[in-house]
């Protein structure tokens, strides 16, 4: 399955996606210079961020490609401007907002155009910030615990590679490179179902995602015999300035 076509299957856990994902922890949120500004979020998903925003003081129009997520994203935030679109193709004027937010759907996006799109949307000394939210595969157990997702197959490395976020020529400048890490209390419950909100295992037939499920809580159950943990996550920004158009 092509990056294109896996980026649209999270509509069909959508309810699930928006229980079981983060949104952000406070530290990252105060990063987010947004109160009363015009702010565009893009691959907006179930609206975890969506809230953040809201409570925030932006004022908000959420981009989502995908209608099952923007159903969830609608029923709990009716007060959001809601528009149907892709991040290459964003249905926005030119120079029409302060900051656009992206969540968790950078890597989604086919570059350079959803890079150009962004730029056109931006005004002038507009911000954007990227975010990514992850596991902490530092931690041993959870290293260990990661490695049973997978049936002999290597995931994805990303490494560092969220810091390479502009193709050349970019009209952003002035980048800022964070990483903070978190703990995200969860139960051996809420850690399984998170897994199963994750594109590779969406994909996976019903049989394979039971084995996954079983051998996931066997060994969560073994490592937290009371059910409860503290998860190590680790939460990535990019932040930068949309130059003057001149």
């Amino acid at each position: 399955m092509s990056d294109e076509s896996r980026a649209l299957v999270f509509g069909s856990v959508a309810e699930a996606y928006d229980v079981y994902r983060p949104a952000i922890p406070e530290e990252v949120a105060h990063l987010l210079d947004v109160k009363g500004r015009e702010v565009l979020e893009v691959a907006s998903g179930t609206g975890q961020v969506t809230r953040v925003l809201e409570q925030l003081g932006a004022k908000v129009t959420a981009v989502e490609p995908d209608e099952s997520m923007r159903a969830v994203l609608r029923r709990r935030s009716p007060l959001v401007k809601l528009i149907d679109g892709f991040a290459q193709e964003l249905p926005v004027a030119d120079a029409s907002f302060d900051a656009v937010v992206v969540s968790s759907a950078w890597h989604w996006f086919p570059q350079p155009a959803a890079q150009l799109e962004m730029e056109r949307v931006l005004r002038d000394n507009g911000s954007i910030y990227i975010l990514r939210s992850h596991l902490d595969d530092s931690v041993a157990w959870l290293r260990e615990v990661l490695a049973l997702r997978y049936f002999g197959e290597t995931p994805i490395e990303r490494g560092e590679s969220w810091k390479q976020t502009f193709g050349a020529p970019s009209e952003f400048s002035d980048s800022r490179f964070i990483s903070l890490e978190w703990k995200w209390r969860r139960t051996v419950g809420q850690l399984v179902e998170l897994f199963n909100t994750y594109s590779d295992n969406i994909v996976r037939s019903d049989d394979e995602r039971d084995e996954m499920t079983s051998r996931l809580r066997s060994r969560l159950d073994e490592l937290f015999p009371t059910g409860e943990f503290d998860l190590p996550m680790v939460h990535n920004i990019v932040i930068a300035t949309r130059n003057s158009r001149g």
